[in-house]
């Protein structure tokens, strides 16, 4: 499946990046939705976000996969799961 999103946990913006990391993340931040406004896009989206260690992934993995929203993964960046015994599986690293 495609990776198309990246999401980064808030809590870790500010617990890991000092001012000026955060900064520069603003200002990319602000660079896209300008961009996306540009080309008539809505500027930012929001999205639903299900961190897969959480007991009810499995069905939401479900119902990605009865609207054609999840597929086999081929980018060796992200993370391989399986449903096995109705329990989300992640492979090995």
């Amino acid at each position: 499946m495609e990776a198309k999103f990246t999401v980064i946990k808030n809590d870790d913006i500010e617990r890991y990046l000092d001012a000026r990391d955060k900064s520069e993340l603003s200002r990319i931040l602000w660079k896209i939705e300008q961009s996306r406004y540009e080309e008539g896009k809505e500027a930012s989206n929001t999205y639903l976000v299900v961190n897969v260690d959480e007991p009810y992934a499995p069905k939401i993995i479900e119902i990605m996969k009865a609207n054609n929203h999840w597929g086999p993964i081929e980018d060796p960046n992200q993370v391989k799961a399986q449903i096995v015994n109705d329990q989300l599986v992640l492979e090995d690293a």
